[in-house]
């Protein structure tokens, strides 16, 4: 039995020509055949990514687009699956590739690792004690690095998605938490995000008690009666369930809440609706 020959670049070419058919069922036909074509022969996208007739172009720009947030959607609906205790980091990743395409899922896990390398080697020095490591850890994000909160630009996209919080050493309090966070659990850090209400912050459990961190401040430390107080300037009455773990999927979700506000206020429809729709994916978990 004889295969089927591959397609070739004018067949493919005249495919995207009925993307902006007037028939929605023969538009429909036209992305599943470039799709079928895409799964059975990868190295395709390279032509759609640079197609050499430029009348093309904008149809197969707006086609892969759409695959690509197809299949981003698909990884997120797999994720909501692992249910409250998922994988934040790999959402947080997810997140990043919905606004940086050709963002490499190794980006972030290997800037983390590093960072956790370089305050494993401050720990192996000292003599551990649960206080020390925490001290060690503020210490190497806030003063050596100079991580810190974004007052100026406070509701840039950017400061929700990891990368560039990595790249620029500022973001929001929840982003900047996921980052202080993600280095603790490498280094076996009892540590978790407590989402108060207008603010996130990080708890530590310790023998003595539980030492609370604020990312945003430049890893400034909190007791209990600082988190009462900012839960108060937020007009709200104190409740101990806020300073409870904040499961991860909730954090997720307030991340991506965050981002719908900000693109809506932005008026960019498009980012903000997609965004609600992988809301939706984590509605019964």
């Amino acid at each position: 039995m004889t295969s089927k020959p591959a397609p070739n670049e004018k067949e493919i070419a005249a495919l995207l020509t009925f993307l902006s058919d007037t028939s929605q069922q023969t538009v429909a036909l036209a992305k599943n055949h470039l799709k079928k074509i895409l799964r059975e022969n990868p190295a395709y996208r390279d032509l759609l990514e640079n197609p050499a007739d430029p009348a093309i172009a904008s149809q197969a720009k707006v086609f892969l687009e759409e695959t690509r947030l197809e299949e981003l959607k698909d990884a997120f609906r797999e994720l909501s699956a692992q249910g409250e205790h998922l994988n934040l980091e790999q959402g947080t990743i997810l997140l990043a590739q919905s606004a940086y395409p050709g963002l490499q899922a190794s980006v972030i896990p290997r800037a983390l690792n590093h960072m956790a390398m370089e305050v494993e080697k401050e720990l192996d020095a000292q003599e551990a004690s649960s206080s020390r490591e925490v001290m060690i850890l503020r210490r190497y994000l806030f003063d050596r690095l100079g991580f810190m909160g974004d007052e100026r630009n406070y509701y840039d996209p950017d400061n929700s998605f990891l990368n560039r919080v990595i790249e620029r050493k500022t973001g929001i309090p929840i982003s900047l938490s996921c980052v202080y966070l993600f280095i603790a659990k490498r280094l076996d850090l009892s540590a978790y995000g407590v989402g108060l209400p207008g603010h996130f912050i990080v708890g530590h459990k310790t023998p003595p008690g539980v030492i609370y961190v604020d990312p945003f401040n430049r890893g400034k430390l909190l007791t209990r009666n600082d988190c009462i107080e900012i839960v108060r300037q937020r007009g709200m009455v104190f409740q101990d369930a806020f300073l409870a773990p904040t499961p991860n999927h909730q954090i997720l979700t307030r991340m991506i809440a965050n981002l719908v506000n900000v693109y809506t206020e932005q008026r960019q429809t498009d980012r903000a609706q997609w965004l609600t729709q992988i809301l939706g994916l984590f509605e019964n978990v």
